[in-house]
């Protein structure tokens, strides 16, 4: 497979929140009780862009501590969120270099909220410049979006895709770009949402970005992320030779 490849180049991202979206995910730390997945999910989702908790399902004492009026009023705006702000100006780069951009999250939300600020500030329409791939597409409409989105003679920009609905027999190879909005824990989920672009087909490098907030939990929940993965290479690929040994500093 990598031989017939051009490469893939994987990077990971680390972005600072910006002050006010600091703020409310600094709240939400302090508010939730344990660190469950639904606390996960709030600050996941507060880390993309601050407004998408404004529509969240928030306890008495969260709805307390947010201006959930002040957070509506910022949902059009992406600079206000530090994710929203980087798949902004990575479409904007992509549509000068004439490259398509695949942007995963686990959450719909995410995705919506982004499909309504590339709609106002490309003036891009559903269905033409935006794909949403989700799990209420049909399969019928899935194949007919995938079609569209790898014909490069298309009006196709962005694809926007829940990792969920994106499993295996989905091929995105008119995407050189792929944007990993969240963190989740297990690392072949992360490896195969990649994989829609970066197989049999793809004529360009695939770039790959991990997006992860700075001073969230997102940091740790990704070093694990990384060491499991680690390991699991290191189970499952050939024996070293001579006796040598493949453990990384940190684990000899």
């Amino acid at each position: 497979l990598q031989k017939s490849l051009s490469g893939l180049r994987e990077s990971v991202v680390i972005l600072n929140p910006l002050p006010y979206q600091k703020e409310v995910i600094a709240s939400m730390e302090k508010a939730v009780a344990t660190m469950g997945l639904d606390a996960e999910y709030k600050i996941s989702i507060a880390s993309i862009h601050p407004s998408l908790l404004a529509s969240a399902k928030l306890s008495e004492e969260e709805e307390s501590i947010l201006d959930i009026p002040k957070l509506k009023s910022l949902r059009s705006s992406p600079s206000e969120g530090v994710k929203t702000r980087f798949v902004l100006e990575i479409v904007r780069l992509c549509e000068a270099l004439n490259e398509r951009v695949l942007v995963f999250s686990q959450y719909l939300g995410p995705l919506s909220m982004i499909m309504e600020q590339l709609k106002e500030k490309f003036n891009w329409a559903e269905g033409k410049e935006i794909l949403l791939m989700s799990g209420n597409v049909p399969v019928k409409n899935r194949e007919t979006m995938m079609e569209v989105f790898n014909n490069m003679k298309s009006k196709a920009k962005v694809m926007l895709a829940s990792t969920k609905a994106c499993c295996e027999g989905i091929t995105l190879i008119g995407a050189s770009r792929v944007v990993l909005l969240d963190v989740v824990w297990n690392p072949s989920v992360g490896m195969q949402a990649i994989g829609r672009a970066y197989r049999i087909g793809q004529e360009k490098i695939v770039y790959t970005y991990n997006l992860i907030a700075e001073g969230t939990t997102e940091r740790s929940k990704y070093d694990r992320q990384a060491k499991k993965e680690h390991m699991s290479k290191l189970l499952f690929s050939k024996e070293p030779e001579h006796g040598e040994c493949n453990l990384p500093p940190e684990l000899t």
